[in-house]
């Protein structure tokens, strides 16, 4: 969505409100997919007096992605705060500088940006979460699992672990 700024650059100073929903694509963030939804951008803007346009606004979303510990799907909502400064021309002395043409401004980048730098490291489907066996790869959410029972685990470090006890004759 574009949002129209040809009135702020004709009258530098006076401060105008907007509130504009955007799209942004699914992306894959450290192996995870994640999808934002409802994206709203509300806030103001206005011309400094050398055509760059400042931007302050807030932008919330429901973020779809998967647990951390089982894989599951989780929804959360997601706020955070944008404090941009648009020009016509790209600065490589600014890389957070973004940049508009003639006077249709882009709000998708910096709605990506915030909301990118408010994601949790983690997500998890509840806070209790008991994840996946390690074995068989069960979630142990829906059912208990008997692979570990008898202390009898076979992995590429199980050596190790019988050197480590003392059990090296085995």
């Amino acid at each position: 969505m574009a949002l129209d700024v040809g009135n702020a650059l004709k009258n530098p100073g006076q401060v105008y409100s907007f509130d504009e929903t955007v799209e942004l694509p699914e992306m894959e963030i450290l192996g995870d997919p994640v999808r934002f939804e409802g994206v709203d951008v509300t806030g103001e803007y206005f011309c400094t007096g050398d055509s760059r346009i400042s931007l302050r606004a807030t932008v919330e979303a429901d973020v779809h992605t998967r647990c951390s510990r089982c894989l599951e799907p989780v929804q959360e909502p997601l706020r955070a705060e944008i404090d941009a400064l648009y020009a016509k021309e790209s600065d490589p002395e600014d890389p957070d500088l973004y940049t508009f043409e003639a006077h249709a401004l882009s709000l998708e980048d910096a709605a990506k940006d915030a909301l990118l730098l408010a994601l949790p490291l983690q997500f998890f489907c509840k806070p209790d979460c008991r994840g996946l066996c390690p074995v068989c790869g069960g979630n142990l959410n829906h059912n208990t699992c008997t692979c570990q029972e008898g202390n009898v685990v076979t992995g590429p470090f199980s050596a190790l672990k019988d050197y480590v006890l003392g059990n090296e004759d085995k």
